[in-house]
């Protein structure tokens, strides 16, 4: 994109609110031409964080912004964001730092799964979200507001077992953030919803026979559906242990597993099966 006098604040300083903006001053040059070349090469018009804006010095506009800016030659390029100038680089640096400097206002990878599971999320598919949110979480266990986007999803998906993994033992930091304490009042609600009188009941049955099959199907359903998925895989895995024909609990134990996409759980109770069937 051109800089021109009609555009300059849209451009420019408008702009640089919701991205950085490469403001890069040059002339029709030979000196330029390696770092014009490399700009357009790395930054395309579709570009979702980053604009590239060519002013030209030899136009009056682009001279006055250079002039303001204290620059003395080009190429230059300015870096703006939040409307006023973030760093700079000129001459030969352009191209070599160029790449790192690109880098630093481009989301990283851990940033962009988080997108997906928040798209996800939105759309109710809390299923995919969890998948996204833990990959994020697994590239940059240090980002908070990661980690707590992924307890949120847990809750959503009703995984409160992993919900509580998260929030339980919070450093200084993140016990003293109203989101924290929000999510904490979250899980002790769903949890508080999920411990129901049907569940109850069906426990003091399980725990009379813990060997009924029946019964033991029942509870680990209502466990599974309370969020409470790694109970229910032990107690349906306890039984296939003693009789791996069961079949009923055996079906139920694989549709459980089949519901539990992105839940590490997920992976350590299929190898556990497939090591007592081979």
């Amino acid at each position: 994109m051109r800089l021109t006098e009609q555009n300059v604040k849209e451009v420019v300083i408008d702009a640089s609110m919701q991205k950085a903006v490469f403001l890069y001053f040059y002339m029709n040059a030979p000196e330029c031409e390696a770092a014009t070349k490399a700009l357009k090469a790395a930054i395309s018009d579709d570009n979702e964080y980053i604009s590239l804006v060519e002013a030209d010095v030899q136009d009056q506009v682009s001279q006055a912004i250079a002039m303001q800016l204290g620059l003395q030659s080009v190429p230059a390029l300015i870096v703006m964001k939040s409307g006023t100038p973030a760093e700079a680089l000129q001459g030969d640096d352009i191209v070599s730092k160029l790449p790192e400097t690109i880098k630093k206002y481009m989301p990283s990878e851990s940033d962009l799964l988080i997108k997906e599971a928040l798209a996800f999320e939105e759309k109710g598919s809390f299923a995919d979200a969890l998948i996204k949110a833990k990959q994020a979480y697994e590239l940059d266990t240090n980002k908070l507001e990661n980690k707590l986007i992924y307890a949120r999803i847990c809750i959503k998906n009703k995984s409160l077992e992993k919900a509580h993994e998260l929030l339980d033992n919070p450093g200084r930091e993140l016990s003293l953030s109203q989101d924290y304490k929000d999510l904490v009042s979250a899980l002790t609600l769903a949890e508080q919803a999920a411990d129901s009188p049907e569940i109850k009941e069906l426990e003091q049955k399980y725990l009379q026979d813990p060997n009924n099959s029946e019964t033991a199907i029942a509870y680990a359903a209502a466990l599974s559906q309370s969020g409470k998925r790694a109970k229910a895989l032990e107690i349906l895995f306890a039984l296939l242990k003693q009789d791996l024909s069961n079949e009923p609990v055996k079906k139920t134990f694989l549709d459980l597993l089949n519901t539990m996409q992105g839940d590490p759980l997920q992976k350590e109770y299929r190898r556990k099966l497939y090591t007592l069937m081979y």
